[in-house]
C-alpha cells in the first residue's frame, strides 16, 4: 500500500499541470461546502453569544397583538385592542411555576439635552431588577432603585454614548439633563454593551413608573421580557404561558410568545438549507471532478500499458494491479480535498471579514472537524467510485498484449 502511495504522488509531481486542472472540481465542490459550512456555523455562533448577552435559551419574549394584521391581502386594523400591564408581568411569576423572573419593557425614542448638547435615544421605563438580569452593570453611580420605583422620581441612568454625547469628558453624576422640558438627575452611567449589532449605550433608563406617568401617559407595556429557570424549562414554560394569557385576556391567543429557543431553530433552518443548496452545488462540482480523475487515470494506463506487463509479467496479480490504480484515484481525489479544504478555510475567513468591516463588529468563521471530515469523506469516495474502473480496465490486460503495447 505504502508503494502504491509513493507511486500515485510520483505521478502527480510528474504531471502537475495536469493533476491542478483535473482536480479543479474536487477543489470548488470541496471548498464550497467547507466554506458555507464554516460561514453557517459562525452565523450560529453569532447568534447564540448575542442571545447569551440577554439570558440565553431561557429567554422568552412576549408582546402584545399588533395593531393592525393582514387580511384579504391588505392591512387592517382589528377591531379590539388588548395590552401588557405590569399586573400581567406579576401573575406570571405568581401562577408559572418554572418562572424565575419576568422584565417588563416600556419605551420610546426621545430627544434628551444638557445644556447646548442634545442626543436621540431610546428611552426605556424599567424596574430595578432589571440591570442584573440584563447583565447590564453600571460603571459609575448607581441603578434605579426600589424608592425611585415606588416614588416615580425623576432620575436617570445613561447609556455610555449618551454621557459621551452630552457630557463628553465631564462628570454627569449630579447633573440635570432635560427630557420633553422635564428635568432628571442623572445618578448612574452604564456600561458598553452591544447586542446584534444595536449599541445600548444610546439609551437611557428611568423608573418605568415615572415613564408610565410623565412620558408614555398610560400603564401599558411594549413588551414582556421572562427567563425560565433553566433551558430545559423553555417548552413547557412557552405552553404555560399560551395557556395564562388565554385565561386573562379576551383575545390571549393573539399575544405573540417567542422563546430564544425558536431564534436558534429558525437559524438552524437558514443554515440548513444553505447547506443543501451549496451541497447541490459540491455535488455537481464533485462529479465533474470525478470525471476528470477517471478520464486521467484511463489516460494513464494507456500511457503505463507496458509498465503493466512488466509488472505483470515478474508476477503482479490482478489485485495488485487495481489496487496500485484505485489507489492513485484516491491519492489524486484526496490531494484535491485537501486543497479544497485549505480553499474553503480562506473563503470562509475571507467572507467573514468582508460581513464583519460592513456590519461594523466581529463576525466569525468557525471550521468545525465534522464539516472537515465529510469533505475528506466526499474526496475518498469521489475517488474510489470514479477510480474503480480505469482500475479494474488496468487489472484485466493481457501481459503478452502490454508488452508490446508501444
Amino acid at each position: 500500500m505504502l508503494d502504491s502511495v509513493n507511486m500515485a504522488l510520483s505521478q502527480l509531481r510528474a504531471n502537475k499541470l495536469r493533476s491542478v486542472l483535473t482536480l479543479l472540481g474536487i477543489i470548488i465542490g470541496v471548498g464550497s461546502v467547507v466554506g458555507v459550512v464554516s460561514m453557517g456555523e459562525g452565523l450560529r455562533s453569532k447568534v447564540m453569544t448575542e442571545i447569551d448577552k440577554i439570558g440565553g435559551s431561557r429567554l422568552i419574549f412576549v408582546s402584545p397583538p399588533p395593531v393592525y394584521y393582514r387580511k384579504d391581502g391588505r392591512w387592517t386594523h382589528r377591531p379590539w385592542v388588548e395590552n401588557l400591564t405590569l399586573r400581567d408581568a406579576d401573575l406570571i411569576l405568581e401562577e408559572c411555576a418554572d418562572v424565575a423572573s419576568v422584565i417588563p419593557i416600556g419605551g420610546s425614542g426621545e430627544t434628551v439635552k444638557f445644556g447646548r448638547a442634545s442626543t436621540e435615544c431610546n428611552l426605556d421605563g424599567v424596574r430595578p431588577d432589571y440591570a442584573e438580569v440584563m447583565d447590564w452593570n453600571v460603571v459609575r453611580g448607581r441603578f434605579v432603585n426600589d424608592t425611585d420605583f415606588a416614588e416615580a422620581r425623576k432620575v436617570v441612568v445613561l447609556g455610555d454614548q449618551v454621557k459621551e454625547d452630552l457630557f463628553g469628558t465631564r462628570e454627569a453624576l449630579g447633573n440635570e439633563v432635560r427630557i420633553r422640558d422635564q428635568r432628571y438627575v442623572v445618578v448612574g452611567v452604564m456600561e458598553d454593551k452591544r447586542v446584534f449589532g444595536h449599541n445600548w449605550g444610546q439609551n437611557i433608563l428611568i423608573p418605568l413608573s415615572t415613564a408610565q406617568k410623565r412620558i408614555f401617559g398610560n400603564k401599558y407595556l411594549n413588551a414582556l421580557l421572562v427567563y425560565c429557570t433553566d433551558s430545559t424549562k423553555a417548552r413547557s414554560v412557552n405552553k404555560d404561558l399560551g395557556k395564562f394569557f388565554k385565561r386573562h385576556h379576551e383575545h390571549g391567543g393573539e399575544f405573540r410568545i417567542e422563546s430564544a429557543e425558536t431564534m436558534i431553530e429558525k437559524v438552524d433552518h437558514i443554515i440548513n438549507i444553505l447547506k443543501m443548496v451549496v451541497g447541490g452545488i459540491a455535488g455537481v462540482s464533485l462529479l465533474v471532478g470525478g470525471i476528470g480523475i477517471m478520464n486521467i487515470m484511463l489516460v494513464s494506463v494507456t500511457e503505463r500499458t507496458r509498465e503493466i506487463g512488466i509488472r505483470k509479467a515478474i508476477g503482479a496479480k490482478r489485485r495488485h494491479i487495481l489496487l496500485q490504480f484505485l489507489t492513485e484515484a484516491v491519492v489524486l481525489s484526496l490531494c484535491g480535498g485537501a486543497v479544497g479544504i485549505l480553499f474553503g478555510t480562506g473563503l470562509g475567513i475571507g467572507i467573514s471579514e468582508v460581513i464583519g468591516h460592513f456590519a461594523k463588529e466581529p463576525f466569525p468563521s468557525k471550521v468545525s472537524v465534522q464539516a472537515v471530515a465529510v469533505a475528506i469523506s466526499f474526496a475518498f469516495l469521489t475517488g474510489v467510485f470514479f477510480g474503480v474502473y480505469p482500475a479494474r480496465k488496468a487489472s484485466l490486460l493481457d501481459p503478452v498484449e502490454a508488452l508490446r503495447y508501444e
